[in-house]
């Protein structure tokens, strides 16, 4: 009988770390290259979060807009190119545990629009992580911070060869 009911609360214990999901804010790191083609007298940065569980407490839009607007190149482009907006939207940026391990998820979304509306390119960008449960929310939220590190570069190398002046 005794035995039963320790079965039954570690199997529930197990699933219930199973199905755990976290988000955490990452920490911006310093821009550390230039999206030279890209112009920040002329590009605007918006992101907007389509995540499905969205948190009050989570400062990743303003994270992440920092981090973009801080890669836009500091050279102006020449007065009479068109103005532009780079949209960004986050789809994902979770942790989750299972079997022991804390795995990371974070997708994005880029859009570059002129001001009339002409998209000019759409880009994906995505990054994933796992690392084995070793200091529990401490691991989950470096895991965080690993794949929304490589979604972020993922997202610049794809926007390295793009350019908007004329």
């Amino acid at each position: 009988m005794v035995g039963g009911f320790l079965f039954l609360l570690a199997l529930g214990a197990l699933l219930s770390g199973c199905a755990q999901t976290q988000q955490f804010t990452p920490s911006a790191a310093p821009a550390r290259y230039y999206l030279h083609g890209l112009p920040a007298n002329i590009v605007a940065v918006q992101v907007n979060d389509l995540r499905p569980e969205q948190s009050a407490s989570d400062a990743l839009l303003q994270v992440l807009k920092a981090q973009l607007a801080a890669s836009l190149s500091p050279d102006p482009a020449p007065t009479a190119t068109t103005p532009c907006q780079l949209t960004v939207d986050v789809i994902e940026h979770r942790a989750f545990f299972t079997l022991g391990n804390w795995n990371a998820s974070t997708r994005f979304r880029a859009r570059l629009f002129e001001a009339s509306g002409k998209a000019l390119g759409q880009w994906e960008a995505t990054g994933s992580a796992r690392r084995s449960n070793m200091f529990g929310y401490a691991t989950a939220e470096a895991v965080s911070q690993d794949s929304y590190n490589i979604a972020v570069a993922d997202l610049l190398s794809s926007l390295m060869p793009v350019s908007v002046r004329h």
